[in-house]
């Protein structure tokens, strides 16, 4: 995942997103739309309020942050940590 630990507050670890420099705890989403395949893709959320891997909303329109285990790659819809698609650009 793309982050900087900041600080610890409260027992809780605070991350920033390295794409959007965001609180990945408190951001609604990742304001980063687009990446080496044009628009990213909005649709994938687990059942939680909140992303249980990188912390946005969930809720169709919501970006995850960069290298979220749930973000879908735009390009051939694999789990985007894990396909070849920048690998093979």
């Amino acid at each position: 995942m793309n982050l900087i630990i900041t600080e610890i507050k409260r027992g809780l670890i605070m991350a920033v997103c390295t794409d959007c420099n965001q609180e990945m705890i408190t951001a609604k989403s990742c304001n980063v739309t687009d990446n080496e395949f044009g628009k990213r893709d909005t649709r994938y959320f687990d059942v939680n309020e909140r992303c249980h891997d990188c912390g946005i909303v969930n809720k169709e329109g919501n970006l995850h942050h960069g290298g979220c285990d749930i973000e879908r790659c735009n390009r051939c819809g694999g789990q985007a940590i894990s396909c070849d698609c920048v690998q093979e650009s």
